[in-house]
């Protein structure tokens, strides 16, 4: 399919707030392309209901990328690379992160684009596994045997293909046949880390990788350390449930938990074990604001059969649920 207002949806992208998505699709579906918002007068854009403000703003911006060069260069970079730019208003779009509605209004709208490599396309099933980069053992064998667990159950295991709990999950969907998993990047390329640039292939083959962004940063001043945290509200939003592995009271996990229960999805959480004080602040703290205590898979399998999201695969585990329960966490 031709997409030939990539440009004005990569530059839209790039400057968060200014027009929601849910305005974008209105022009969109109008004009049937971003093309007309680029030569629209400011009588058009308050037609198109943005605010004194945002036509403002959108307007200096819309001069500020006149040289849109750069977009270009991603575009001609994805395809080389294989990566696929799924546009917000795209039948490939994940449709529980576009009806992902933050009920804080504190974190950000769902992307306008995704950068997509791999083969999976389908996001309804997905389960997000999320911890800390310095786990401990415990951590370890627990995010690995949950991402067998999940993807026995016939779910897609999410996660951020960080160090630690990411990896374990990744690679515990992975060791099932047939497993799916899917990891959300702060970047599509390059890799990182880039110590599991093997492991996001493997990935790729049986999953996929999604990221809103090609590169680190953006031309436009942003650094990437704010990408980790923009990428969370991914994780969560295509996930029919969380699970926080291991982290401390101050953690990216606790702010991905947040995030979570913002966007309206349920949080479990790990017990950690005796005498890691960290991970136990980290635990109290998340069970204090809501999140579930798990030793084993059950009781994620059990809200994901009994909630209404989770139907969809209702048959498919009623047909194994049992044998799936006594396999998936075994030493």
């Amino acid at each position: 399919m031709e997409k030939p207002d990539l440009i004005q949806w990569l530059a839209l992208s790039d400057k968060k707030g200014l027009i929601t998505p849910v305005k974008v699709e209105r022009i969109f579906n109008e004009c049937r392309s971003l093309g007309p918002l680029w030569n629209a007068s400011p009588k058009d854009l308050q037609e198109w209901g943005l605010s004194e403000s945002n036509i403002s703003g959108f307007l200096k911006y819309r001069n500020y990328v006149a040289n849109k060069s750069e977009y270009q260069r991603i575009i001609d970079s994805s395809e080389k690379t294989g990566v696929t730019i799924i546009r917000y208003i795209d039948k490939e779009y994940p449709q529980l992160l576009k009806s992902a509605e933050d009920h804080s209004h504190t974190f950000q709208d769902p992307p306008l684009v995704l950068f997509h490599k791999g083969t999976l396309f389908d996001f309804e099933n997905c389960v997000g596994i999320v911890g800390t980069r310095e786990c401990s053992l415990h951590g370890h064998v627990m995010a690995r045997r949950l991402g067998r667990a999940v993807a026995r159950l016939g779910y897609t295991v999410v996660s951020g293909l960080a160090r630690g709990v990411d990896t374990e999950a990744h690679c515990g969907a992975l060791e099932v046949p047939g497993g799916k998993t899917v990891s959300i990047l702060a970047w599509m390329n390059p890799v990182y880390p880039a110590e599991n640039t093997e492991l996001s292939n493997d990935i790729a083959a049986r999953g996929a990788l999604l990221s809103e962004r090609y590169v680190p940063g953006t031309q436009f001043g942003k650094t990437a350390p704010g990408n980790f945290v923009e990428r969370n509200r991914i994780i969560s939003g295509i996930s029919r449930c969380i699970i926080a592995v291991e982290s401390g009271p101050e953690g990216g996990s606790v702010h991905q938990a947040r995030i979570a229960k913002a966007q309206g999805r349920k949080v479990f959480v790990v017990k950690p074990k005796k005498g890691n004080k960290r991970a136990f602040e980290g635990f109290k703290l998340l069970v204090g604001e809501g999140a579930t205590p798990i030793d084993s898979v059950k009781p994620v399998a059990e809200y994901l059969r009994s909630s209404p999201t989770g139907k969809i695969e209702e048959r498919k585990i009623d047909s194994f649920y049992q044998n799936a329960l006594q396999l998936s966490m075994e030493k």
